[in-house]
């Protein structure tokens, strides 16, 4: 099924779009059409992510700040000797 929808757009990003679209040789709509599917693919991926944030955080699975900050220069030391 496909849905229409109307947007507003000004000027200049209209004119930014028409080039994008020129191209790569596709209409507008298949450019905003993949724009809006890859905004909610990411917006999903970010709320999962969270969800699991949260549930590691509610089953005690946490660092203290001292302990991550130790755990990245460490990382950062052994990158540089290994260059």
């Amino acid at each position: 099924m496909t849905v229409h929808v109307t947007i507003a757009l000004d000027e200049a990003v209209k004119a930014k779009l028409d080039a994008l679209a020129d191209s790569r040789r596709v209409p507008v709509d298949e450019i905003v059409a993949a724009a809006v599917s890859e905004m909610a693919a990411e917006d999903a991926a970010f709320l999962a992510a969270v969800a699991k944030g949260l549930k590691s955080v509610a089953e005690g699975r946490v660092h203290s700040h001292e302990a991550a900050v130790a755990a990245v220069r460490a990382q950062q030391a052994e990158r540089k000797r290994v260059r």
